[in-house]
Formats: structure tokens, sequence, C-alpha cells
């Protein structure tokens, strides 16, 4: 499914003129001009020679397709691509900042149509988790799109723990690598490893420059890869649906109870009454006792490379 917002345009331009500019067909109005035309021949910019005054059309006029975003404040043509890193041509324009804030709230949504508890994003706990998301056992998310291409990310329960991340590192951007980051959150590096892909098709690296976005939009503009499905998709291992928000429910509830036993353990107190989740509590927390919580809540993944698992490593 391609972005609605995406439009095609062939455009017109003079390989002999001294700066290049491309015009639009639907821009002219339906005039094809003198270019189109024998009156070509008296063109003051086209070379005099004799293949430029010779046959219907002037030999120095091209014409190719383009595409380019509606949403945009200028339009900008770029060549004309079905390549799957181009996302608007697949369900991946739900993953662009033009098309979600041209769209609003109607472009949070799955790839494909769904209804009840599935297209829908339950608060589980105060942490909020996509229905139609299949969810990792260290928090990273699975979105299996069309053209055989997923997405992937971490959930907000990751963002909330970790709050603020100083540094991402992409372990791998391109197949056959298995897709895995490095946060680097308070001076702890943390690896994650996603679930298995057929091979990586794009890594989301702008996210180097705007950080913010891995925490503070977590299922949007916080993605982290595209992969291509396997050839025989599993879902093995992963959570989704009632499944996944009885676990959420338990992980908040477990970290809750890491969190206030390692504070009362020196007098400390998170929540007067063992309350919500609190964004940045790694902040609360002396070195030694984030690194112990982050083992503890995202485990190493199993070595055996041909199981679907994921995981973390801590250092």
């Amino acid at each position: 499914m391609r972005c609605p917002l995406l439009r095609d345009e062939k455009v017109r331009s003079c390989r002999a003129a001294p700066f290049r500019k491309s015009l639009a067909r639907s821009a002219s109005g339906g005039e094809e001009g003198r270019c189109s035309t024998p009156a070509h021949a008296f063109c003051p910019v086209a070379p005099r020679g004799r293949e430029s005054r010779s046959g219907p059309c002037c030999p120095f006029l091209e014409e190719t397709f383009v595409q380019f975003c509606a949403a945009a404040p200028v339009p900008t043509y770029v060549p004309w691509s079905s390549s799957p890193e181009a996302r608007c041509g697949h369900d991946g324009h739900r993953f662009c900042e033009s098309f979600r804030a041209a769209a609003g709230d109607a472009g949070r949504g799955p790839a494909h149509p769904s209804t009840g508890a599935a297209a829908t994003v339950a608060d589980v706990e105060g942490v909020p988790a996509p229905g139609w998301l299949y969810y990792a056992e260290n928090h990273a998310w699975l979105d299996p799109g069309d053209d055989d291409l997923w997405h992937l990310g971490l959930d907000a329960f990751l963002a909330r723990v970790v709050g603020s991340v100083e540094r991402l590192a992409f372990l791998a951007v391109r197949a056959p690598a298995r897709p895995a980051v490095v946060l680097t959150v308070r001076g702890v590096d943390l690896t994650l490893v996603f679930p298995r892909g057929q091979g990586i098709v794009a890594a989301n690296t702008r996210l180097r420059s705007r950080l913010d976005r891995l925490t503070a939009d977590p299922y949007g503009l916080g993605w982290l890869f595209t992969v291509r499905a396997p050839a025989t998709p599993s879902f093995a291992g992963l959570r989704r649906g009632a499944a996944a928000r009885e676990w959420m429910a338990n992980e908040v509830r477990r970290l809750e109870g890491l969190v206030h036993a390692c504070l009362a353990s020196r007098g400390d107190r998170l929540a007067a009454d063992g309350g919500r989740l609190v964004p940045d509590l790694l902040a609360r927390l002396e070195r030694e006792e984030a690194l112990r919580l982050l083992a503890d809540l995202f485990p190493l993944p199993d070595a055996a490379p041909d199981r679907p698992s994921a995981g973390s490593r801590i250092a």
C-alpha cells in the first residue's frame, strides 16, 4: 500500500539549456510548446547543427517520470523508484514524519485494516501497547507490513525505563546481518538483538541526530529497521493481543518490584504506594543497580542462531 500523498509526474527539460530546469507536464496546462513541434527549429537555445533542426520534436527534449510528496510545502522531484528503501511505495509511509503530520491520528494504525483490539492502542499500567504489533522478550516490537516488509523498533516500556538515550549505534544497516543496536544510557551500553528477519532492507540512521524520537515516539518516528520477511513467516516466541497486554502488565509489576526492592535496601522509595512506571527511572539508580535492573529486564538472547529470539547485553 503506497502512501496516499505520493504523486507521480512527468517532467520535461532541455539538455541544451545552460541551466537545467524541469517543468511538470501538469503545470504546462496541456500546452506542448515548441519543443514538441517543428517550431523547435527556431529555438534560440538549441545548437545550430542539422540534427537540431530536423524531426517533429527537438532532439534535446528530455522527458522523465518523477515522484514527489504532496505534503511538502515546496515539491521536490525525485526519480521514479520502486525500491523498498523508498518507503513511500509501501506501508512504510506510516513511519514518515510528513505523512503522520498530514494524516494525524488516522495515520497511526496497522498496515492492514483491523477491527477491535487489534486496531487500538491499549493502556497497560500506563504503558501504551498497540494491538497490531508483536512483542519480543526484550521489548522489541515487530510490525508485519505489505510487500513482505516488516518494521522493527523498541516499545514504550523500554523507552520509559531508559529515559533519554545518549548514543545510538547500529551494529548492521544492511542484509544479511541480524538487526541489532546499542543504546548508551547514563554511561551504560545496552545491546539489543531483534527478532530475526530475512535481511535488513534499511535502518533509520537519521535517529542518531534525533535521539529524542526513539523514546518520545517509539512506535512511529522512533522505528529502527525495515527487514525482509522470511519466506515462511513465523511469530514463534512473540506476543500479540491479549497475551501481549497480560505480559506487559506483568513486566510493569515486575519492574516496580525490582526497583522498590533495590531502593528499599538503601532506605529510599520510588513512589509512595508502588505507583506507575516513572520515566527516566535509571536516573534514580546507582550504576551497579542500573546494570542489574537492565540485565534482569532485557536478558541475553538464546545462542542458537536459528531460533527467532531477541535479547540484550549490558556493558
